[in-house]
Parts: C-alpha cells; sequence; structure tokens
C-alpha cells in the first residue's frame, strides 16, 4: 500500500467513524435532556461565544473529532462500554426524565418525561448494541493502519549504533558466512551461539523480545561484540537480558540478506498464498525448510528451536507465537516494509507464526551441530499440553 491508498484508506476510516458517531448521537439526543433554561441561557451567552470562536476554535475541532478505536480488541472493548452505559442510562432516565418535566412544566413536562424515559429504556441499550457493531467493524478496519504506523514507529531505543568504516567489524552489517568465517579465524564463539545459551536460560522473563533495554547498555555490548570481547554467556551479567534480546533480533534485522535463502522465502510467500488448508500448508513448509542448505538450516533450526522454547512459556514471559511472530517476521522474510505493503507484511508474520508454533512438526532434520555449538540446557523443556 503506497502513501496515496494509505491516506485514502485513513480518509475512508475517518469518514466512517464521524458518520458512525454523528448518527448514534442523534439517536441518542432522543433521550437527553435538553431543558428550555439551558437553551436560553446559551442563547443569552450566543455573542459571548461569537466574540471566542476564534480563540476556542481548535479546542472544538479536537473535541469533536472522533476517537476511532485502533484496533478489533479495542473496537469490542468500547463497544461493550457503550452497551453498558446504554443500559444505566436507559433504567436511570425513565427515573430522571420524568422529575425533570415536571419540574420545568408541570403535569405536561411529567407526560413528555415519562414517555422519553420510556424511550430511552428501549432506544440506548439498543443503540448501545449497535454501537459495538459499529466500534468493532471500526477496530478491525483500523487494525491495518495500526500496524503499519507501529512498524513505521519501532522504538529508536533499538537502534544499532553505526560502525565506522575504519573499524571492521566480525558480526554487525556482515554477511552471515562471513562473520562465521571470522570468528572462527579469530577463535571466538559466535554472536548467534552466546545470545542463545544466555537467552536460553532466561527464556521466563516477561516482555523478552518486547521490552527495550538501555540503548547505551545495548551499544556497548554490540561494540564489545564485535571486537570479540565476549567470548561466553559468563561475559555477560546476568540482569542484561533486554539488552541481549535486543542484540540478538537487531542481528537478523541488519544483516544484508535474510539466513533464508531467496528461493525459500519466495516459496514461503507462495504457500501462504495458495495454500488455505492447516495440515497441506504444514506439509508444505515442511519441504520447503528441509530444502534449506546446511548451513542456513541449522542457524534457521537454532534460532527458532529457542523461539518455540519460549512460546512454551508465554503464560510467565506474555510472548505468544503471534508476538514473537511480529518481532521476527521482518527480519526472516524481508516483506516490503517501505512501501507499506500490509498484506506482505501480514503475510510474512503468519509464516513465521507456523514456523514457531509448529516447530516440532516442520523441523524434522537435525542440524549440524559442528556450526553453532550450542550448549543446550540439560533440563528439558516441559511440553506443550494438547487439549
Amino acid at each position: 500500500m503506497d502513501s496515496k491508498d494509505q491516506n485514502a484508506y485513513r480518509k475512508g476510516s475517518d469518514n466512517f467513524s464521524k458518520g458512525s458517531n454523528t448518527f448514534f448521537g442523534n439517536l441518542k439526543s432522543i433521550s437527553t435532556t435538553n431543558t428550555e433554561p439551558q437553551v436560553s441561557k446559551i442563547a443569552e451567552n450566543n455573542n459571548e461565544i461569537e466574540d471566542n470562536s476564534e480563540i476556542d476554535s481548535s479546542s472544538s475541532n479536537s473535541s469533536t473529532t472522533p476517537v476511532k478505536p485502533k484496533t478489533f480488541v479495542d473496537g469490542a472493548l468500547r463497544g461493550v462500554w457503550s452497551i453498558g452505559v446504554g443500559v444505566v442510562n436507559g433504567a436511570k432516565g425513565i427515573v430522571e426524565q420524568p422529575y425533570i418535566g415536571a419540574k420545568n412544566n408541570g403535569i405536561g413536562g411529567f407526560v413528555k418525561g415519562v414517555a422519553k424515559g420510556v424511550s430511552g429504556v428501549v432506544i440506548l441499550p439498543a443503540v448501545g448494541l449497535l454501537e459495538f457493531v459499529s466500534y468493532t467493524t471500526q477496530g478491525i478496519y483500523n487494525t491495518p493502519i495500526t500496524v503499519l504506523d507501529a512498524m513505521k514507529s519501532s522504538p529508536k531505543e533499538e537502534e544499532m549504533i553505526t560502525v565506522s568504516a575504519e573499524t571492521p567489524t566480525i558480526f554487525f552489517a556482515v554477511e552471515l558466512e562471513e562473520s562465521f568465517k571470522t570468528a572462527k579465524e579469530k577463535g571466538i564463539p559466535h554472536l548467534l551461539k552466546v545470545c542463545i545459551e544466555f537467552i536460553a536460560r532466561r527464556k521466563n522473563v516477561e516482555g523478552i523480545f518486547r521490552i527495550s533495554g538501555s540503548k547505551s547498555l545495548i551499544d556497548e555490548i554490540q561494540s564489545k561484540f564485535d571486537k570479540g570481547l565476549i567470548t561466553s554467556v559468563e561475559d555477560l551479567d546476568p540482569n542484561w537480558i533486554y539488552e541481549v534480546a535486543c542484540i540478538f533480533k537487531s542481528y537478523f534485522r541488519y544483516l544484508p540478506h535474510s539466513i533464508i535463502p531467496d528461493e525459500q522465502i519466495t516459496e514461503f510467500y507462495r504457500i501462504q498464498n495458495n495454500i488455505t488448508n492447516a495440515t497441506e500448508k504444514a506439509a508444505a513448509l515442511k519441504a520447503v525448510v528441509n530444502s534449506i542448505p546446511n548451513f542456513q538450516y541449522t542457524i534457521l533450526y537454532e534460532c527458532l528451536s529457542l523461539l518455540h522454547d519460549i512460546s512454551l512459556n508465554s503464560k510467565e514471559n506474555l510472548m505468544t507465537p503471534s508476538n514473537l511472530s511480529i518481532v521476527y517476521g521482518p527480519s526472516l522474510l524481508r516483506p516490503n516494509v517501505e512501501k507499506g505493503d500490509i498484506q506482505e507484511i501480514a503475510n510474512a508474520n503468519t509464516i513465521v507464526f507456523n514456523l514457531i508454533s509448529f516447530f516440532q512438526q516442520i523441523f524434522i532434520k537435525n542440524p549440524d551441530p559442528s556450526i553453532l555449538e550450542i550448549d543446550h540446557p540439560i533440563t528439558p523443556i516441559k511440553p506443550m499440553i494438547q487439549k
């Protein structure tokens, strides 16, 4: 979706929200109180309001602009709240309206108040139910824009430092094979090996991969990695979990090319676009995964094995396969984020979601132990309970 399409989509969203809010506001006004004293008071102060119209124009505009639900969940919650408010106000109105009518206009006002109160009991809950549908629909409509905006405004704390050309780096912004070759020549373990072992010991930490670490500390740790000063998990402070997690996910983002070859990436997208049956899709993904060359397959295996283990502990760390796929989908499958192709980004996230969720069924080939030489935890991961 290019910028022109995005603007048109946003305008449609604004018009939809504004029209819905105006429509339901008019329905509610049938059962709301607009007493004569209030009207006359407004009329008396009309000149004063006109004199200050320029001053208050900005605040008036902001107050009348509809607040749009950003996602489906946001819309559903607003809708439920609207139903509750409608029921309460309807019940309250059947008592208040006759009293207000009698106070202002005697018997005639009392009769009108009773009629208005009774109508409110019916209209306000019904309007609340309709608003639930409206807000939920708006939430669904606005979700793609919310996702796109979130990706465009990703936390700057996660940006890695720019490495000067005078200082050759070992890991960051270096081709995967070259970084492994350099690390082996220097006799140090690869950054991925150290990070995987460090994170695997702390996979229950809440918000891992989601909470940003300290920018200055991330820069410091990255610099030490690139100078070959970190050679084991013992060189990392146990409290650096968010910083190390940030470095791990940023490593994939700044690789010149994905660890998955272009041929397999193309096949992944083809499967996502053409196969809807879950069983058939898993089988197709398995075939593509097992066609990845041994070197890249081993790296992908170890990384997704870690993400799978983290997802099994989502009750504690709050990182489900869906949350993890949003973090790693763009880095592993390289969708066209710059052009804002929402569908391609969503497809990338869904593919990674399936790779994480069905890891054991898809990654049936053993990795090459000589490539990363991961020291896996001795305590086995508790398997997910199948319902």
